[in-house]
């Protein structure tokens, strides 16, 4: 029996993406800072799907230690891990697009730093061993968008670090990738304050993300496709048919 790890585990996409795991009779260990929100989702996860390879481990990826912990625990006392689902995001959008240094600072240490930290932390255990380190990112990364500047600078970071360690981890024979999700229906996009097209269930995403990861060796996943090729033809137009585009959309 294969072993995922997912941070970010206890609601949303991470949730999801347990089910599913679960339902194709992988051994899933959630983790996320609230140790009573990952004792219901387990709960929930055990009443779904019937299945008892299905554990917690509360961490906060922001603190290195946490992190360290976490990951002997799975290791030494669960088992080793084939593939780490790195999905825990602090995300609060700034409606009033007022700059505020405490947002971008909580960002960054959750989304980059605890990105950073959960990749040190396994390299360590998964050298040689060609496992799977799999960053969920965001489109938002590609191009800056109103009321998203903390936000969608943490993305950028991560595509651009998984991008670099595509290259370096290969040394150590370590495969690691990114997930492109476009809008699903999470209390994170409920925050949005403007429209968003295809918004799909996170069940749409944990069948995505299942089938990508367990698939032949893909170094991007994202979904829905016309959502993130549009975003992605996004970068190559000019600012003013960009901040056009954006007017329709949210009146910013």
């Amino acid at each position: 029996m294969q072993t995922i790890w997912i941070t970010g585990g206890s609601s949303g996409i991470g949730f999801a993406v347990a089910q599913k795991f679960l339902e194709e009779n992988w051994r899933v260990i959630i983790s996320s800072r609230n140790e009573d929100k990952l004792k219901k989702a387990v709960e929930k996860l055990k009443n779904k799907t019937s299945k008892k390879e299905i554990f917690y481990k509360a961490c906060d990826v922001s603190k290195y230690n946490d992190v360290k912990d976490t990951v002997a625990y799975i290791e030494t006392d669960i088992s080793k891990i084939d593939i780490a689902l790195l999905n825990a995001a602090a995300y609060s959008p700034n409606r009033t697009q007022e700059f505020d240094i405490e947002n971008y600072n909580l960002l960054i240490e959750v989304n980059l730093n605890g990105t950073i930290n959960c990749i040190d932390v396994l390299k360590n255990y998964m050298k040689d061993r060609n496992n799977l380190i799999s960053v969920v990112s965001s489109p938002v990364g590609f191009r800056g968008m109103p009321t998203a500047g903390a936000y969608g600078m943490t993305k950028a970071a991560q595509l651009n670090l998984v991008e670099s360690l595509y290259f370096d981890f290969k040394k150590l024979k370590i495969n690691i990738s990114v997930i492109n999700p476009g809008f699903i229906d999470t209390e994170s996009t409920k925050l949005n304050s403007f429209k968003m097209p295809l918004l799909k269930p996170p069940s749409y995403a944990a069948n995505k993300i299942f089938k990508g990861l367990t698939g032949k060796y893909k170094f991007e996943i994202y979904f829905p496709f016309v959502v993130v090729f549009a975003v992605k033809i996004m970068r190559f137009l000019p600012l003013k048919i960009y901040s056009f585009i954006w007017r329709k959309l949210g009146n910013f």
